[in-house]
């Protein structure tokens, strides 16, 4: 919202809603949003024609396409969803034709038409963080018929790029920032479009947010790279290899680097302890471990991040599965602690209420001076 408000001062904003997103939040936002004056913001869950009628010489008009779910598209595509026949491709194809002949209708014939949509166009190059299933081909749509804008703006596909085909003028500029670890060495940026006699198009570079690190080594090369604050401000997927279970793996980490966002922290153990399976040796009457034993080795042998002394932990697990199913399990000693609470609130109470008589805590309740509970 912050980098919205910005952008809403340079510039009348037009955001439009994507698969990542919330309709019904970015609805609450816009309806937020329209309580301001001049309206500057305006963030579009519905396929609609935005108008623009005083920001150039002549007026503006953006066919908008929010991202819409394959199952939701008959809604769309016409007057009677009952009626339509066809996939999804060609429900957005007649979507796309009504919208830009409302926003011809509307900019008039000297008018500056806009296209602005979050899909995918089949050819386009995903950048391999994107959710599969909506770049597959059911997702996939054409350009037929966007030559009719003037310039096409779209998102949806991650890795920056020029629209297919070469027939509707436009580009996907991509995700501002890397999503997934697949975009790690991806290039991100901004289009500006310039439209005066010809449309012109360039693209500004983007900082790349917090680098997207990936390390794989031992213990003391993830200490060499990580001392003195090595990977402060970083997103981490890591994976440290030892011939032995490391402890306080994360704590380490985070002494050596601080700073440091651990996306995936993985310890491989080489000896990870195996016990070998000797089936002449094994009977139907073979004692099983008992749970608290199995407990106690997996704190000594696996588990991470292990600080409390493993006797003390270990008894406190015992108790407690003793107790596993009975009416009154095991207290911990809450019972006394309990106790010697009460008794120090009751006190607490004894000196905060001196009876003056010298009885005791004064009693309190209801009077005979006034309605019920007036004393209380």
């Amino acid at each position: 919202m912050r980098a919205l408000r910005r952008l809403s001062a340079v510039a009348p904003t037009l955001v439009l809603s994507g698969n990542h997103d919330s309709p019904v939040l970015l609805r609450v936002i816009d309806e937020l949003a329209g309580a301001a004056e001049p309206r500057r913001l305006r963030l579009v869950t519905e396929p609609e024609v935005v108008e623009y009628p005083d920001i150039a010489q002549e007026p503006v008009a953006v066919a908008c396409v929010p991202f819409i779910a394959p199952s939701a598209i008959a809604d769309y595509a016409a007057d009677d969803p009952s009626r339509f026949e066809g996939n999804y491709a060609d429900g957005i194809k007649d979507l796309n034709r009504r919208l830009l002949d409302d926003a011809h209708g509307r900019a008039g014939a000297r008018g500056i038409v806009f296209y602005a949509a979050h899909l995918h166009l089949h050819g386009a190059r995903p950048a391999r963080s994107e959710r599969r299933i909506t770049v597959g081909e059911d997702y996939a749509t054409h350009a037929e018929g966007l030559q009719r804008a003037l310039y096409c703006a779209f998102g949806h596909i991650h890795d920056p790029q020029l629209l297919p085909g070469g027939t509707a003028r436009g580009r996907y500029a991509g995700s501002l920032i890397p999503l997934d670890f697949g975009e790690r060495q991806q290039a991100k940026q901004a289009v500006l479009v310039t439209i005066g006699d010809d449309v012109r198009t360039e693209t500004r570079d983007l900082p790349g947010g917090r680098p997207l690190t990936e390390f794989a080594g031992t213990l003391e090369e993830l200490e060499a790279r990580a001392a003195n604050g090595g990977l402060d401000g970083c997103l981490l997927k890591a994976r440290v290899v030892s011939d032995d279970p490391v402890p306080d793996l994360a704590d380490r980490l985070h002494d050596w680097s601080p700073e440091c966002a651990v996306f995936e922290l993985v310890n491989t153990i080489a000896n990870q302890p195996v016990k070998p399976i000797d089936p002449a040796g094994e009977t139907d009457d073979a004692a099983e471990p008992a749970l608290d034993d199995l407990f106690r080795e997996w704190r000594a042998t696996a588990a991470r991040g292990v600080k409390a002394p493993h006797e003390a932990v270990g008894a406190l697990f015992a108790l407690a599965l003793g107790s596993a199913g009975q009416d009154a399990g095991a207290d911990f000693g809450l019972t006394p602690l309990a106790s010697s609470a009460q008794e120090t609130l009751e006190r607490l109470a004894a000196k905060r209420n001196p009876d003056p008589n010298g009885a005791g805590p004064a009693a309190t309740g209801r009077t005979d001076a006034g309605p019920a509970g007036a004393g209380s």
